[in-house]
């Protein structure tokens, strides 16, 4: 505790010495290459989702059965999240990782032959999507907590701000590449450009030079680790005051599917090409959030805070607008606010988290992050449908600065007791 206390007061406290801090993470080979990487899987990763969405829908004309394939992609995280966290705590994350990237590209391999013969079915790919939540539940923590490893502890809430824009950028640009392979090539190759952006992530893994990553000493095997982890969640006071935030935001303020899709059809009276364009601007703004704390990074609660409260002032923003200019620029603000909160909480709970703790804190972030569809996707939809998009996004809004105003009240008394650093 006390080693990841330092690490993030120094974190916050020592100013960089380079020109050009925004840059600090790209000065290491090892991230160079597993950014470059990981910019190409993942936007392969969003080419496939756009590409399966579409396959599934053709193949059932069914919205539940498009639903039960998500189910079936996220579900095993919420169930066996905290085990995958473990994992990557015993095991090299490298060699985890290139396991876990090589098995996500046999998958798609699989569903894109398939595919291609014309012998694909929907049992067929809710197996397969069975296996990739089930796989994920082990990459997922390992990938979030090997960026430590490939950058140490001074660069590292650069490099979150670098990984999350490649995330953000993903989700802008993957959907655009996945329609246009569907309308010219079809949807074999949707699932055949994925695969092969998951081998070129493992040659990548396998190519990175390993005297360069940062000394770590793997957690020995033993009982009720995953209780260990929670313990340890809840046991410090600044990961539990975060915990409780994430919880609420993910929940109310990370509906973008759902609530674009609403402003999309109810404000703008629009089609899909207008839901579209709001989904761009949002990643747009997301990936400048993340660029903003790439140069000016900050960890901690109280800027946490200051996010959340930003985040509840875009959604009122994009409740108010009612014409395509305003609706657009509060959106792609709503996309900034979510971009600087997701990297600051990543960052914190990141440079928080002891060592041996990294994997599980992780795992437990992804839990909160992937399980706050379930229930804010149907409440959202609900108030919609009861008081209209606008004052779902206002409700939505005051839950985030409800929880922020209750959050910094409940620091500065931790604070005055002496029972924060």
């Amino acid at each position: 505790m006390t080693e990841a206390r330092q690490q993030h007061t120094a974190a916050r406290a020592v100013p960089s010495l380079h020109p050009h801090p925004e840059l600090s993470a790209l000065r290491h080979h090892n991230f160079r290459l597993y950014f470059t990487a990981q910019v190409i899987s993942n936007i392969g990763t969003w080419i496939q989702i756009t590409v399966e969405n579409w396959l599934v829908l053709e193949l059932s004309h069914s919205g539940l059965a498009l639903g039960v394939t998500n189910a079936l992609q996220f579900g095993p995280s919420l169930l066996f999240g905290m085990y995958g966290g473990v994992i990557a705590d015993r095991r090299d994350r490298r060699r985890l990782l290139m396991i876990t990237q090589a098995c996500l590209g046999l998958l798609a391999l699989a569903v894109g032959l398939l595919a291609g013969i014309g012998a694909i079915r929907v049992w067929i790919i809710w197996v397969a999507a069975g296996a990739l939540g089930l796989v994920k539940c082990f990459d997922l923590p390992a990938l979030q907590s090997f960026v430590k490893d490939l950058v140490g502890s001074a660069a590292l809430p650069n490099a979150v701000a670098w990984t999350n824009a490649i995330s953000a950028t993903g989700r802008m640009i993957g959907p655009v590449f996945g329609g246009l392979v569907l309308t010219t090539r079809g949807v074999a190759p949707g699932f055949l450009i994925n695969a092969a952006t998951f081998a070129l992530a493992v040659v990548v893994l396998a190519k990175l030079r390993k005297r360069e990553l940062s000394p770590r000493t793997p957690v020995l095997r033993a009982s009720g680790q995953i209780r260990q982890g929670l313990r340890y969640v809840c046991a410090d006071p600044q990961l539990a005051a975060i915990s409780i935030v994430m919880i609420v935001v993910f929940a109310a303020a990370y509906n973008f599917q759902i609530s674009l899709a609403l402003v999309a059809s109810e404000t703008l009276a629009g089609d899909s090409q207008t839901y579209g364009a709001l989904m761009s601007a949002l990643g747009l703004g997301a990936v400048v959030g993340s660029l903003i704390l790439a140069r000016h990074t900050r960890t901690g609660l109280p800027i946490i805070l200051v996010w959340t409260c930003a985040l509840a002032a875009t959604q009122l923003a994009v409740a108010a607008a009612h014409s395509w200019v305003p609706l657009l620029a509060a959106v792609f603000a709503y996309g900034v606010s979510a971009g600087l909160f997701s990297v600051t909480v990543i960052s914190t709970l990141q440079v928080r988290a002891a060592e041996d703790m990294r994997g599980r804190v992780m795992a437990f972030y992804s839990i909160c992050f992937l399980g706050s569809s379930p229930v804010g996707g149907p409440t959202f939809g609900a108030l919609a449908e009861w008081i209209g998009v606008s004052g779902a996004l206002r409700v939505e809004a005051s839950l985030c600065a409800v929880v922020a105003t209750a959050a910094a009240i409940a620091w500065q008394a931790m604070r005055r007791c002496g029972r924060v650093v």
